[in-house]
């Protein structure tokens, strides 16, 4: 996912606070928070961003609803983000940060595709073999799709993986077509 530029200056500067003040779990546990609560709120959401509200309102807003459930440095951002009107940077500011802390905390995020729930042991399986390989502490997020049949997709960044049975399956079928469509082409005459 493309992360705005903007959204990386604000979380590269909650980070580095985060990092002196030693409170940056809190802060990505925030944010977090903040993130998920502006995309599934779409009252809020619409409040925040649009121009008919004034700043002091949205502020005051903030100060009503989150209060003293936020850290300041949090607290404050939000309100800076609604000084500058770029309040709709706020997903992209926590997946920006996401991705800087990942890379500060040396961690890989990959997504394993399968047809059914991994077992316990196969997923620390595949994040021991993946951490060997790549040198860094490995975040598995599981996705069920029935679409595969079996077997698994491992995405790490670009990097695609592909053992499923439908790719399989497309692979024999492809060339079955072609060795049909070569032997007809032998026969004609």
């Amino acid at each position: 996912m493309a992360v705005n530029e903007i959204a990386k200056v604000y979380a590269a500067s909650l980070i580095e606070i985060g990092q002196k003040q030693n409170i940056l779990p809190q802060i990505e546990e925030e944010m977090k928070f903040i993130s998920e609560l502006f995309q599934e709120n779409h009252d809020m959401k619409n409040f925040i961003v649009s121009p008919g509200f004034s700043r002091e309102a949205k502020k005051n807003f903030i100060d009503k609803v989150f209060g003293n459930n936020l850290s300041e440095i949090v607290n404050s951002t939000l309100k800076i983000l609604v000084d500058s009107d770029r309040q709709t940077v706020i997903p992209d500011l926590y997946q920006a940060m996401i991705e800087m802390i990942d890379v500060v905390n040396n961690r890989q995020w990959v997504t394993v595709v399968t047809c059914e729930k991994l077992d316990d042991s196969i997923r620390e399986k595949i994040a021991g073999e993946l951490k060997s390989k790549f040198k860094k502490e490995i975040k598995i997020k599981e996705e069920i799709d029935n679409g595969i049949l079996g077997g698994i997709i491992i995405k790490i960044g670009d990097l695609v993986i592909d053992g499923s049975l439908i790719k399989d399956l497309k692979n024999i079928r492809k060339n079955l077509l072609n060795r049909k469509i070569r032997s007809e082409a032998a026969y004609e005459d």
